[in-house]
């Protein structure tokens, strides 16, 4: 005997992004659904208009890294 099909209606259920960028102060981040109770729906939303601003993991790592390598330059040349 089959199984029986269940459907779901998601229209009005949260959504929560899944891009896992360093935008943490973000509604949708995908940290924020660890306290969530519910259904939710979890999809990719940057470049949509439900993207409150995409911030690179690896780009702000790499621009941390240049600010240090820059500030140790300065650093030995002011001693």
């Amino acid at each position: 005997m089959g199984r029986p099909l269940i459907f779901v209606n998601m229209d009005n259920a949260p959504k929560f992004c899944d891009n896992r960028c360093n935008n943490t102060n973000c509604k949708k981040h995908i940290s924020k659904l660890a306290g969530y109770y519910g259904g939710a729906v979890i999809s990719k939303l940057r470049d949509t208009p439900d993207c409150e601003g995409y911030i690179s993991k690896w780009k702000q790592s790499h621009a941390e890294i240049k600010q240090i390598k820059k500030d140790k330059r300065e650093a030995r040349i002011a001693e």
